[in-house]
């Protein structure tokens, strides 16, 4: 077997771990393609139409090749790997952890590993298929939200060492990458087990400078992913993410992905989340005295148990008072091994359909609210061609008649709001010039 495919389901950390896998094999002289001797399929469980999907494919690479060996890793493997290693052409169901960890990947499939390797790789060097490069920080979880089986299939909260985390985003930014987004399953619970916090690790990235090939300072910055809002603001115990942010807004994005889950206090105490909402929307107003227009993006369950429609009421107008950039919407979907895998009260699935088009709406409004207010303001847009994501977390896109020949990876513009005859909206951003970008 000198030939792989990899195919990942769910969230940056999981991709992560595909991409130190991948490097792992490369190394040894695999090489990528479709028609693959092994593929490797790292799952997502956090639904039952991840874990669905996931089987799916891997019955369909069974009956189309069955001469393919398969390997699966990752959280369904962790929950249900009988289930897995029963269906056709799976030779190898590896879970988290240590199962992950590249020496052992090696041995699993046959691979022999020195004695020097087992220290090595201590993380990755690019970012396949990516201009931006997701860095796990921390796996695991020391949370019991009542929905989520997250905890029990990744384990309690593990961070790497701010030493190693440094030297892997140098060693990204070397390989030309402008953004470096830091991810995790609980990413502010980063150092709990080190004696240290979130905000000591962003001090030390933030001092990383790179210099392109004249020897001038290259422009990057860094990106939160998902992080608790409490996790942001300050609590008392000493330097806060948000001190760091407002103290370096041009190296770390003003965007924070912030689960919200609920906007009704009964139901959060139902999800055991630790929050109110008059907590969190207490948090969105700190942040925003402190940022200049952040973005706030997060994710709500619709239909959990227990919702009743006034408690649905409440979620939708958190969600105007937060003001969110981008919200993401998802069914609740009882997951066994969780606080409610039974369920006593569900709403019906049109009552769910009908509650997930009005937050769906209702979200589109906020969105379009937050876009609007951008107009006129400068941005960093990392891009991907003519189009790229700006530091807020908005899809802008630059003319190419603004630009002399092939457009930067990274461009400061001044964005324009732009409304088409459909009444859609989309950010145009018109490249600053050298003289106006220094005086700001």
């Amino acid at each position: 077997m000198r030939s792989v495919r990899f195919v990942t389901f769910g969230c940056k950390a999981n991709q992560y771990d595909t991409q130190l896998l991948r490097e792992t094999l490369r190394r040894r002289g695999w090489t990528e393609n479709r028609e693959a001797d092994l593929v490797v399929i790292n799952t997502c469980t956090v639904t039952a139409e991840a874990g669905r999907k996931a089987r799916q494919l891997i019955r369909r690479i069974g009956r189309e090749t069955p001469e393919t060996r398969i390997c699966v890793t990752g959280c369904l493997a962790e929950s249900e790997p009988e289930v897995l290693r029963e269906l056709p052409g799976v030779d190898w169901v590896l879970g988290n952890g240590e199962a992950k960890r590249p020496a052992h990947f090696l041995r699993q499939i046959g691979e022999e590993v020195d004695p020097e390797e087992l220290g090595i790789p201590s993380g990755i060097t690019e970012f396949a298929g990516h201009t931006r490069a997701f860095l796990k920080i921390q796996d695991g979880c020391n949370k019991t939200c009542a929905f989520c089986i997250i905890p029990k299939v990744r384990g309690r909260s593990r961070s790497k060492s701010a030493d190693e985390l440094e030297v892997e985003v140098r060693g990204l930014l070397a390989n030309g990458f402008h953004e470096i987004v830091l991810c995790g399953i609980h990413i502010g619970h980063w150092g709990l087990d080190l004696g240290q916090n979130l905000a000591f690790l962003l001090r030390k990235l933030v001092d990383i400078d790179v210099f392109d090939e004249n020897g001038s300072p290259r422009p990057w910055r860094l990106r939160l992913s998902s992080i608790e809002a409490t996790e942001v603001i300050p609590s008392g115990t000493g330097d806060s993410v948000l001190a760091v942010m407002a103290e370096a807004p041009d190296r770390i994005a003003p965007h924070l992905h912030m689960p919200l889950q609920s906007g009704d206090d009964e139901t959060l105490v139902l999800m055991n989340r630790w929050y109110t909402r008059k907590e969190y929307l207490a948090a969105c107003d700190l942040i925003r005295g402190q940022l200049d227009r952040p973005a706030f993006t997060a994710d709500v369950l619709v239909g959990f148990d227990g919702e009743t429609e006034s408690r649905f009421v409440n979620t939708l107008n958190a969600v105007h008072e937060a003001g969110f950039a981008r919200l993401h919407v998802f069914p609740f979907s009882p997951r066994p091994g969780t606080a409610a895998a039974n369920p006593r009260s569900l709403s019906s699935p049109a009552e769910v359909r009908d509650r997930r088009a009005r937050l769906s709406q209702a979200a589109s409004e906020v969105e379009l609210i937050y876009r609007e207010s951008l107009n006129g303001a400068r941005e960093t847009v990392v891009l991907e061609g003519w189009t790229g994501l700006s530091g807020r977390y908005q899809r802008v896109t630059v003319r190419p008649e603004d630009i002399e020949g092939v457009p930067p990876a990274m461009i400061e513009v001044e964005l324009e709001v732009e409304r088409n005859d459909s009444d859609e909206t989309r950010l145009i951003g018109k490249p600053m010039g050298v003289e106006e970008a220094l005086s700001q």
